[in-house]
């Protein structure tokens, strides 16, 4: 794998797993019981964090020098939306039902909500200096 892996998601059904390594910037995609890349994947600058959705359908990666968030399709593993964010952008959250996704922007000093289903920014929360990460219950 590439320099720096940061983040790291699974297909709900465990067969996958995809790892952001930040130097590249790509996502690997690994066959969980082969221990084999299956695919690499070009993202942005600074790949880092991962959230995959509930489903299983898409996995997200953060792009932290490109203050984006870029969303893969697992069917493909190929970007389907890339997301303008806020500064640095590091780890992220679904919400359980997977319709909104939350993005630490470390740099920026707020949490950006997405909307999953139209890859729309919905806002920016203000929350403090260095925010580097989120948990939804």
């Amino acid at each position: 794998m590439g320099r720096r892996p940061r983040g790291i998601g699974f297909l709900p059904d465990g067969s996958r797993a995809y790892v952001a390594c930040e130097i590249p910037g790509e996502v690997y995609v690994l066959d969980v019981a082969r221990g084999r890349v299956l695919a690499v994947i070009k993202a942005g600058n600074f790949a880092n964090g991962i959230a995959v959705r509930p489903d299983g359908k898409q996995v997200y990666v953060s792009n932290g020098r490109d203050g984006t968030v870029s969303a893969i399709d697992t069917a493909t593993n190929r970007i389907v939306a890339t997301i303008a964010t806020g500064a640095r952008p590091w780890n992220m959250a679904i919400t359980p039902d997977g319709r909104k996704l939350y993005v630490a922007n470390g740099r920026a000093g707020n949490v950006s909500v997405i909307d999953i289903a139209t890859h729309a920014k919905l806002g920016d929360i203000p929350v403090g200096r260095l925010p580097w990460g989120v948990i939804i219950r």
